[in-house]
C-alpha cells in the first residue's frame, strides 16, 4: 500500500469516528497525524511523552494491539509491514469507554494529581475525549485492519490474543498452580444477567468463555461508586467485592475451600498495594480468570478427556440442538459406548445432563430478562412450550410461569 493510500484510510477513520490517528514510520518519526489540538493530556506535553507509555516494539503483530494508559485512556495500535518487514505503526486514540459523571471525574482527577491547576486541565482534557464503548472500539480496530490488509478478524480472537501479549506475570505465593498473566482493559459493569454469566463461568471453570463475556459484552450500565472521594479507592472496593463473589463461585464449582479462601486473602492483600486504577483493572481480570482456570483444572481431574470434551461442547453450544450422535462424532466414539462412559463418570445420562443445563440457563433468562416463555423455549431448542414447561417442572418442581413470578430482579439463584 502506498503512503498516500494509508494516509487516506487513516483520515477516514479520524473523520468518521472523531478519533486521533498518528502514523509513525520505522524510525518512530511522525509521517502524518490527524488529531484535535485540545486533546493533549497535561501530563504528556509532547508526543514523545505519549509514546513512552506504549513500549513500542518492532515485532510484527497480525492483529490490533489494545491498551489503556494509567490515565484511563484507550488506544489501539496496528503494525504496518511490507513482506514481513516492519514499516511503522498506527496509533488510534485516546478515547474513554464510558461517560464520566462529574463526581467520578472529580474522584479520578483527585487520584492523579494533587495540583489544582493540573486538575482543571485534566477535567477539560477528559471532557474533550470521545466516549466509545469497548466493543465499538474493537470493531473500529477490525475495520481499519481490514481496510489495510483485507483480512477479516474476529473481535473475540483479538481479545484473547491481546491477553497473551500485553500482560505481565503476577507473583503471588501459591503452592499448587502458577498464576496466569495479568490482563488489560477491564471494566466491571453492574448488570444482573452479565454478573450472573460472569460468575457462572467461574463456577463452571470456563476461562475462555469468561474472558469473552467480560471483554466483549455491550455496555451494562454504570459501575457502583464505593468511595465518594477517591476513584482509586472505589475501584479497589469494587475489586474486593468481585473477588469475594468469585471465591464463592469457585467453591461452588468444586475448588477446595482452603485454597479458595487463601487465594482470596492473597488477592485482596495485593490489590490494596496497587498504585493506580489501570493496575487494579488488570489485576481484577487476572484474578477472576485464575479462579475460573483453577476450577477448570479441578474438574478435568475428575473426568476423562472425551467427557471433558462433551461438557465443553454442551456449555458452548447450549442454544443449539445437541444430540448423542453429534457428541459421539466430536469425540470419535460409538454413541452407545459414549453414553455408557458419560453416565459412569458424571452420574447421569447425557440427555438428562443437557436438560438440566438448559433448565439452569432458562432460570437465568427468566430471572434476569423480560423474554417470554415461548422465546426462551425456542432459544433453548425445546420442541414446544408445553414440553419446555414439563421439563422445567420436572427439575424445579414448579412451572416456568410460577418461577418467574416468584423471582425478583437482582435475586441471584444457583
Amino acid at each position: 500500500m502506498k503512503l498516500q493510500d494509508l494516509q487516506y484510510i487513516c483520515k477516514l477513520i479520524y473523520e468518521a469516528n472523531n478519533m486521533s490517528v498518528i502514523y509513525l514510520n520505522e524510525d518512530e518519526e511522525v509521517e502524518f497525524e490527524y488529531t484535535t489540538s485540545n486533546r493533549r493530556n497535561p501530563f504528556n506535553k509532547s508526543l514523545q511523552d505519549l509514546l513512552k507509555q506504549f513500549h513500542l516494539s518492532k515485532d510484527l503483530f497480525t492483529f490490533p494491539l489494545l491498551g489503556t494508559t494509567q490515565f484511563y485512556e484507550n488506544y489501539f495500535l496496528i503494525h504496518i509491514n511490507n513482506q514481513n518487514q516492519y514499516k511503522g505503526i498506527i496509533i488510534v486514540g485516546p478515547t474513554l469507554s464510558t461517560e464520566l459523571t462529574n463526581e467520578r471525574l472529580s474522584s479520578l482527577v483527585y487520584d492523579l494529581s494533587d495540583r489544582k491547576d493540573l486538575r482543571e486541565e485534566l477535567i477539560h482534557y477528559y471532557q474533550s475525549l470521545p466516549r466509545v464503548s469497548t466493543i465499538k472500539f474493537i470493531t473500529i480496530s477490525v475495520q481499519l485492519y481490514y481496510m489495510i490488509y483485507q483480512e477479516a478478524l474476529d473481535p473475540a480472537d483479538i481479545i484473547l490474543k491481546n491477553n497473551s501479549v500485553v500482560g505481565q506475570n503476577l507473583n503471588i505465593t501459591d503452592p499448587h498452580i502458577s498464576i496466569s498473566q495479568r490482563r488489560e482493559n477491564v471494566s466491571f459493569h453492574h448488570d444482573f444477567m452479565y454478573e450472573k454469566k460472569i460468575f457462572q463461568c467461574i463456577k463452571e471453570g470456563r476461562k475462555d468463555e469468561f474472558l469473552k463475556i467480560f471483554k466483549l459484552s455491550p455496555e451494562h450500565g454504570e459501575m457502583g461508586v464505593l468511595s465518594k472521594k477517591s476513584h482509586l479507592r472505589s475501584k479497589k472496593n469494587l475489586g474486593i467485592s468481585a473477588i469475594t463473589l468469585a471465591t464463592r463461585a469457585a467453591m461452588d464449582g468444586g475448588l477446595h475451600h482452603e485454597i479458595a479462601y487463601t487465594l482470596s486473602d492473597l488477592y485482596i492483600q495485593d490489590l490494596e498495594e496497587l498504585p493506580d486504577t489501570k493496575k487494579v483493572d488488570a489485576f481484577l481480570e487476572q484474578a477472576l480468570s485464575d479462579f475460573a482456570e483453577r476450577v477448570r483444572k479441578n474438574k478435568q481431574q475428575k473426568y476423562s478427556k472425551p467427557i471433558n470434551m462433551c461438557l465443553n461442547y454442551i456449555f458452548t453450544h447450549l442454544y443449539e440442538d445437541i444430540t448423542l450422535t453429534s457428541l459421539a462424532i466430536i469425540v470419535d466414539m460409538h454413541p452407545n459406548y459414549l453414553s455408557s462412559l458419560f453416565k459412569k463418570e458424571v452420574g447421569i445420562s447425557i440427555a438428562e445432563y443437557i436438560q438440566r443445563t438448559k433448565i439452569d440457563e432458562a432460570k437465568s433468562l427468566l430471572t434476569f430478562t423480560d423474554y417470554s416463555l415461548l422465546k426462551i423455549s425456542t432459544m433453548l431448542n425445546f420442541h414446544d412450550q408445553s414440553y419446555f414447561t414439563k421439563v422445567f417442572k420436572k427439575y424445579t418442581g414448579i412451572t416456568p410461569k410460577k418461577f418467574k413470578n416468584s423471582t425478583s430482579v437482582g435475586a441471584m439463584t444457583d
